[in-house]
């Protein structure tokens, strides 16, 4: 599991730091897996700047303090809450491009604090997990992340070629970068696009090719993100109008779906019964479909028609794949 793996590597810097030199094998011993195991967990100590020594007379690895820079005035609590959001942001998780750096910022912070509160972070971080939303974006576009978040940083502009679904057709343009946004299990850019001539709303997935350029933007001061983008079911705002939605939740869901804020605009009405009335204004409430279907029969669309009527076309065509017979294989 990924925490364990983290919790490894904070137990391996320990070790290190313990000024005791520890042999391959005795490292392995300690941390419970195998050498080879060791031999990759200090390469990727390595690759984030916490260089291991190796002692050529003593035959062991060591972490001298000199090579870590001290964080004095971090509370407990404020590395514990790094600590747990950085672990869990892993490509096996979420697919997040931060994910590396984040890790490594936090095992640089951690090996330099003192041992008793550095022992009392790596206890308390194995009682402690954030689940974030599955994601596995395709390997062709783990570039085009890095690409758009040096981008955004550097504040370069980028020239990108992306999938146009309605024209059929692959479209070029000259892109300044202005916010990278992650929702719905993907990310997009938001920036000013040459081609549109105004600001636009990308995801990231569709982006075929992408290059950076020398030239260099100014973000405007008047940017605001929420101006460009759409709600939490559709970020890429496709019309600024936007349309009520009236949904049923019986009992059984009621108290879960009232206790989170889907949408800024939600509003929650008790009924008789333990049941409620949830009340959004939302820019395309076709993207509701796979959420609404999530909570089976405790959901029920009372407008608009055209989301009742598309979620009763797609209950009927699920109707329909169990109706027949399973294949055997």
């Amino acid at each position: 599991m990924v925490a364990g793996r983290i919790h490894r590597l904070l137990r391996l810097i320990a070790l290190l730091q313990s000024g005791r030199v520890y042999n391959s094998a005795q490292l392995a011993s300690e941390c419970e897996v195998s050498r080879r195991t060791v031999f990759r967990d200090l390469k990727t100590l390595q690759e984030a700047g916490i260089y291991v020594l190796y002692d050529d007379d003593k035959q062991g690895y060591l972490l001298p303090w000199r090579t870590i820079v001290p964080f004095k005035d971090l509370t407990f609590e404020e590395v514990l809450a790094l600590f747990v959001l950085s672990q869990d942001l892993d490509k096996t998780i979420v697919g997040l491009p931060l994910d590396g750096i984040a890790r490594s910022a936090s095992a640089k912070i951690l090996s330099s604090l003192p041992d008793t509160l550095r022992d009392q972070v790596i206890e308390a971080a194995q009682s402690v997990s954030i689940w974030l939303t599955p994601c596995n974006p395709s390997i062709r576009n783990e570039l085009h992340y890095k690409t758009i978040l040096k981008a955004v940083t550097s504040k370069q502009n980028v020239r990108i070629h992306y999938d146009c679904p309605k024209e059929q057709k692959t479209v070029s343009t000259m892109l300044s970068p202005y916010h990278m946004l992650y929702s719905n299990r993907e990310w997009f850019v938001v920036g000013r696009s040459s081609v549109d001539r105004g600001i636009k709303v990308f995801p990231i997935l569709k982006i075929i090719k992408s290059e950076l350029l020398d030239e260099r933007f100014k973000k405007p001061s008047r940017f605001k993100l929420d101006r460009y983008v759409g709600n939490t079911w559709d970020p890429v705002r496709q019309s600024s109008r936007t349309v009520s939605v009236k949904i049923r939740f019986q009992s059984d869901a009621a108290q879960a779906v009232s206790h989170i804020s889907w949408d800024p605009s939600q509003e929650i009405r008790k009924l008789k019964g333990g049941t409620i009335e949830f009340r959004a204004r939302v820019s395309n409430p076709d993207q509701m479909t796979d959420w609404l279907l999530s909570f089976g029969n405790q959901a029920e669309v009372i407008s608009p028609p055209s989301l009742r009527k598309l979620v009763k076309t797609r209950i009927s065509e699920m109707s329909q794949i169990y109706s027949k017979k399973s294949s055997q294989n």
